[in-house]
This record gives structure tokens, sequence and C-alpha cells, in this order.
């Protein structure tokens, strides 16, 4: 209840400060309404130069500031809804056109790369916080580690932030409050957004950005979980930058930032969706009045949930303009990650296994030196050199009683907590910490060194060839300690030691064609290799076993058309894609020990096609449509762990199967956003807009499990907006009807083991309710 008071204190006072700015700017606005009725020209940096997206031959997905504000956007998990290509799954992964890196190993770099502001990112967790004051972001589909560094042979996220204004004093306020459907009360929540521009000179500005959230958590627990228990969500997040430009060619951006969460709700919020037969689970859960199913936002846990995630950084970009056009330029950046968190795994009110804690620290540090050849003539291009480092330190344990009452856990033979004497059973020779127990320690190193460039020559005026490579050389290490700790039952293997060396030398490539049909008509192809580095299982399915697991090769290409029609009162893009993945990095669970293992598996196939349509067909109307059809499956993918009761032969003589021909997981064969907005004039200064967005989404697969496929998805979002030259006000919905969906459906370990039954578990973040909001800001 406290909590729910901060909340409504603090949405009231931000209404408060922004109320006189909001009065004072109604007075003076002039001409809100005006608008072009043509679809305006997007500039984007998919090929690490500015230029038009019709002009990219590749398929780019483009979310502008604007829009990423309307469909309250405040993270890539959210995102998905305006980008058909891009889906979340657990724990940061992402997919791109069905292939992604769904793992909870520290130690393997993601398939869906991110990048913000030219600096790419080692993990999904630093793009956590980049979503305020951003210009755009960008989904680029498909492979595109030749230019952006390492790692995206699935395809990447481009987020570009504002850069500080020359000669400008400008900024805003935006303050935005929620209500969220769950059960019992509704949550709250409330997400403010600042920004200052200051001129310093008058070749030089400094720009600072902020954000604050605090949402409520998503769902109810019923049980008492004794310990911290963090279920709401605050979040708080600065970032800083500066830019030089004398006018001599040199310009001079610096950048900081930090950002800190608090909470585990949209991280953790786990329950359960489905209980086995010979569940051991129902009369505990049925205690508890927790009822399993797909709307089932309850949960009962008697264990300890938090998160605590701090990070940031810094970077900078030097560049040099020569009068003949050609520009080298150097970025550099460092960052930071320190994070830690427990949960109840069980998610239930009894110690099945309580402890689950996990401490991680990450660093990164990344150099890149580019040249840019003049693009004003038959032949221009980039090259350049990069370098990249990382190092992880992560510390695991895990643990709990199994249920089993406490007086009998000190007795031999569960000897917990026992006092160890001399002599036969039942006497115990030692005392183990838990039942159930696994921990780890790790430590990992990533070098990786490249050169690249890629090239393009006009053979006509309309025909051009574009050819690039990428020389890679990666290295990797990595000491991990298992399982040193006194359990009755050990969830890995005891008492082992692993330690590990992998390196490889990769060339990358890319060679293409794009034809301008006539100055607003493009037609592209393209064939290239993609790849993405070797890393490391954080867990060993035997003692002293290899636990390298080798880079992913892809190779493959795009056949593509992006067109202006109709005075630009039409654009439309289409590309049809084909790309063939070896060596896939992918995680299963390993029955006989309990516990995670990544490994490769043998080769996957995605193919399909992406549309986007946007018109403009009356003065103040624009419509939009995107689609993706994906047929993401695995061509040969045998020893897979079965799932508990598969009734494949193959399951009852080795517990294993051949997964060849199956859909990759986070493959959705379709989904599309519809969208329509509507501005008209309200008075001289003031305009009144509507705005709705419908995303479907067929269902999409979690596990091999027919029983872990996600429902298909159909939602609707709602935006009502008045807007004068500098304030706005607005109401909006999301998910207006309340179609509850999970992001993510698991296969409970404990029941898959003991009881050789299937439960499912499901995790759900904001996007998974509705939430109706009020959302206000001021522009000066």
């Amino acid at each position: 209840m406290k909590n729910r008071k901060t909340i409504k204190m603090l949405l009231l006072a931000s209404c408060a400060v922004m109320a006189p700015a909001m009065a004072q700017a109604q007075e003076g606005a002039t001409g809100a309404a005006a608008q072009e009725d043509v679809i305006g020209e997007i500039i984007v940096t998919a090929q690490r130069r500015s230029e038009s997206v019709l002009k990219v031959p590749a398929s780019v997905s483009v979310v502008t500031a604007d829009v990423l504000t309307a469909n309250g956007v405040s993270d890539l998990s959210t995102l998905t809804k305006l980008t058909p290509s891009l889906q979340t799954g657990s724990d940061d992964s992402f997919s791109i056109r069905g292939i992604g890196t769904n793992t909870f190993s520290p130690t393997v770099e993601s398939t869906v790369s991110q990048v913000v502001d030219d600096v790419v990112l080692g993990i999904p967790a630093f793009a956590a916080g980049a979503l305020y004051d951003v210009q755009r972001v960008e989904v680029l589909n498909g492979p595109q580690g030749l230019l952006f560094g390492k790692n995206a042979s699935a395809g990447l996220v481009n987020i570009t932030t504002v850069d500080p204004k020359l000669g400008e004093t400008s900024g805003y306020v935006n303050a935005e409050g929620t209500s969220r459907s769950r059960p019992g009360s509704d949550g709250l929540g409330i997400r403010n957004q600042a920004a200052l521009n200051v001129p310093i000179s008058d070749t030089s500005a400094l720009r600072i950005a902020g954000t604050y959230s605090y949402q409520d958590a998503l769902t109810r627990n019923l049980g008492k979980p004794v310990g911290r228990n963090d279920g709401d969500v605050e979040q708080k997040a600065v970032r800083l930058k500066f830019l030089a430009d004398p006018g001599n060619g040199l310009t001079v951006n610096l950048g900081g930032d930090y950002f800190k969460n608090r909470g585990v709700s949209g991280f953790w919020d786990t329950t359960y969706r489905s209980l086995g037969p010979n569940t051991q689970y129902r009369s505990i859960l049925a205690s508890a009045g927790v009822v399993p199913g797909p709307d089932n936002l309850d949960m009962a846990t008697d264990g300890p949930a938090w998160r605590d995630l701090e990070m940031g950084g810094v970077q900078g970009k030097l560049a040099y303009a020569f009068d003949n056009g050609l520009e080298i330029s150097s970025i550099s950046a460092w960052k930071k990650l320190d994070q830690s968190y427990a949960s109840d795994s069980d998610q239930t009110p009894v110690n099945f296994l309580n402890t689950n804690t996990n401490a991680s620290q990450y660093n990164q540090f990344s150099e890149e030196l580019r040249v840019a050849l003049p693009n004003d003539g038959p032949f221009g291009g980039q090259a350049g050199l990069y370098y990249f480092q990382s190092n992880t330190d992560n510390q695991v344990q895990r643990g709990g009683f199994n249920n089993l009452p406490a007086p009998a856990l000190p007795q031999f033979p569960f000897c917990v907590g026992a006092t160890v004497t001399a002599g036969p059973p039942p006497a115990c020779s030692v005392s183990n910490l838990y039942f159930l127990g696994q921990d780890a320690s790790l430590q990992s190193k990533v070098r990786s060194y490249a050169g690249f460039g890629q090239f393009n020559y006009a053979l006509t005026e309309q025909l051009k060839l574009t050819a690039g490579g990428r020389l890679t050389y990666d290295k990797a290490s990595i000491d991990l300690i298992e399982n040193t700790g006194k359990y009755f039952v050990t969830l890995g293997v005891p008492n082992n030691i692993s330690r590990g060396k992998v390196d490889n030398t990769n060339f990358s490539w890319k060679v293409g064609l794009d034809y301008d049909v006539v100055p607003d008509t493009l037609l592209y192809g393209f064939y290239g290799r993609g790849y993405k580095g070797p890393g490391f299982s954080n867990s060993s399915p035997a003692r002293g076993a290899d636990i390298s697991v080798q880079p992913e090769i892809s190779k493959g290409g795009e056949v593509g058309v992006k067109s202006a029609l109709l005075d630009r009162k039409l654009v439309v893009s289409a590309a049809a894609f084909h790309t063939r993945f070896s060596n896939l990095q992918v995680q299963s669970f390993n029955e006989p020990l309990q516990t995670i293992i990544l490994t490769n598996a043998a080769t996957a196939t995605t193919k399909g096609i992406d549309i986007g349509l946007q018109v403009r067909p009356a003065h103040g109307l624009t419509l939009g449509a995107s689609l993706s059809y994906v047929d993401a499956k695995f061509n040969s993918y045998p020893g897979v762990q079965c799932y508990a009761t598969q009734p494949d032969p193959s399951c009852a003589i080795n517990a294993t199967f051949d997964a060849s021909g199956r859909r990759v997981p986070l493959s959705a064969k379709f989904t599309s956003t519809l969208t329509a907005d509507y501005t008209t004039p309200l008075t001289e200064s003031l305009d009144g807009s509507v705005g709705v967005t419908y995303y479907h989404r067929s269902p999409l697969n979690s596990g091999f499990a027919p029983e872990m496929t996600i429902p298909s998805t159909d939602r609707f979002d709602l935006n009502l907006s008045i807007k004068a030259e500098s304030w706005s006000a607005g109401l909006f919905c999301k998910n207006c009807f309340n179609q509850i969906r999970p992001f993510n459906i698991g296969n409970e370990p404990g029941d898959a083991v003991n009881a050789k039954t299937l439960t499912l578990t499901q995790r759900f973040n904001y996007d998974s309710v509705r939430t109706i909001g009020v959302r206000m800001g001021v522009n000066f």
C-alpha cells in the first residue's frame, strides 16, 4: 500500500511541475497542425553511413522516436510488436527470422547483436536501459557482422540516441502514469523522462537525459516469502553527451551513461501453467490458492526474490572529414555491469529448491578505427580495424530441501546440517548444505581482432556492385569450478574443474548487386557468409569434459525491392531470404544431471519473406502494414534430450530423440503489424490524433513439447492525444482486450526428473496484460 501511495504522489508531482509549462506553451503555440501529405524520408545508419532507408540494399525495420513514445515502448522486449521479424525469449534473449541464442550461459554471446551509438554490446543486458531520449531504432534482418563489430549472424538491433545540438537551448519533460490489469488490485506505474540541451560555445554543446520508472509487480504472490522480496521494479538512468564541431573537419562526440534496476517483475514473473498427472505440486499449490492455467498470474513462494543491476560506461568518437570527402573515425568504449539476483526456483510455498542466487560482473572494451571513402563518385566504401575484449566473473548457488520435513534433514542418510560423528551409519560422516544443490564459479575472457572492408562500384548509372569481407580472430578462455559444496543430491557433476581455451580464425564475406529502376525504386540482391564466435557452456556434462562450443556459421542471401510511389504517398518494401546455419549454439536440459548444458546443434535453415507498406491516402491519415513469414527448421539435430512423456520410441531407449525437421524455438511462422494514425486540427494551435495498432503472431514454440507452444496472439493498442507547439497530452491503452500471453513456457525440471511428468511454468512481462494510462509532455 505504501508503494501505491508513493506512485500516486510522484505522478501528481510530475503533473504539477508540468502544468504551468503547458499553460505557457499553449499561449505561444502556433500552427501545430501544419503537415505535408507525403511520407517523409527516414535516414538510417544501417550501413554505417547516413542514407535514406530506401537506398539500403537490405531488409531494415525502422522505428522513430515519435512511434516509440506513442506505443509506450520502453525496452526491447516491447519493441517486437512494431518489428515483426524480431521475437523475444527468456533472459534478455532475442531472435530474428526465427534464429537466436536462448541460453542462460553468460559465456556465449547473442546471435542477435545490439548496438548503441555505434558501440557493439557484448551482452544484451546493456541494451535494457538504452531506450530513452532515442532518435530511432533499426532492426537489421539477417547476418550483419561484417560492418557491426561481431556476432550478428541472425541480425542486429541498432539504437541511435539523440546527439547534442549546437547553438540551441532546448529540452523536454514527459510523464506517464499507468494502471495494469492483475489479480486483486490493479498495478500502478509511473515513467518520467527528461532531456536538456545547452550550448557550451558556438561550436560545442552538452545534452543530459534521464529517466525514472516505478512499476508495481505484474504477478501476485499468495505465499509468505522469507527474506528480501522485491516484486516491484524501480529503474533510473542518466546519459550525458558532449559534442564539439569546431568547423575544421574535426568532430568530437563524448558520452557516459548509468543505469540502475531494483526488482524482479518483468524479469522473473513465473507462474504455473499446467500440472502433469503425477505432479508433486498439485495439493501444495491448491492449499495456497494458486490455480494453474494459461491466464494464471498468481504464485505462492516462500523464498527470497530480488534483483539488483547496475551498469554504465563511457565512450568517445573522434572523426575528421577531409575536403575531398574522405573521413577517418575512431570509436572507443568501455562498459561495466554488476548484477545479482535471487529467486525461489520451485515457485511453491514449500522448500523444494528455494535457493537460486546469481552474482555476475562483466566488463568490455572496444576500439574501432574506420576509414570511409567519398560516396559521390563511382567508387566508394569503408574499411577498418576492430578490437574487442570482455571479462566475465559469475557465481551461482542453488539449493533446497526437496520438501523433506525439517526433523528428517539432519538424520542419515540426508545429513543436511548434521553433526559429523565417527562410526558407521546412522552416524553422519559429512554435513551437507542442502538435500539438492549446485554451485559454480567461473571466470572467462574473450579477445577479438578483426579487419574489415566493404566497397561498392557503379557499373552503370543505375547498377552498383557491392562486395566486402571481414577477417576475424577470436580467442576465449574459461576457468570453471563446479559443485564443491556438499549435497545429498548434486545437480550436475560433483567436484569438477574445467579449464579450457578456444580460438578461431574466420573470413566472412558478402557480395551483392542493386539496381535503381527509377530514382525512388531499388532492386537488390546479395549472398554472404556470416559468423558468430566460439564460447563455452557454463556447466559440464562430465568430469573433465570439453565444454567449448564451436562457432556458428551462416550462409545465405536475400533479394528485395524498395519503392516510393504516387509522389511519396506510398512506400513499399519486400524481401525474400534463405539462410542456412551450421553449429547452432543451443542449450538443453540434461535429465540425468538435472542441469542445463550448452552444445552445438547440427544445422538449421530459415527462409521466408518480409513485407512493409506505408500509405498516406488522405490528409492527416497514415496507414501502415508490415509482416514477416518465417519457416525456420532444423535440418539435422540428433541426440536432443527428450521431454517428459514424449512418445518418441527412442526416448525409451536412450532418453534422446532426433529433432531434424522440427521448427527452431522462438520462430513464429507468421507475424504482422497493422497501424492507422489520423491527425486533424482542432483549433489554430491544437491538433488531435488517434492511433491504432494491431499485432498478430501465429503460435510460437518455446520448446519441442507441443504443450510448450504459446498460442496465437492478437493485440490492439489505442492512443488518443492532443498536441500544441510545445506540449502534448494523451490517453492510451496497450493490449486493450487483455489477451494474456507469456513470452516463454518452460518444462518444470523437478517433475520431469522425479515424477516423469510434464508440468509447465510460464513467464510474463509487462506487455503480457492490458495497460491503461495517461501521458503528458512539455518541450521548450
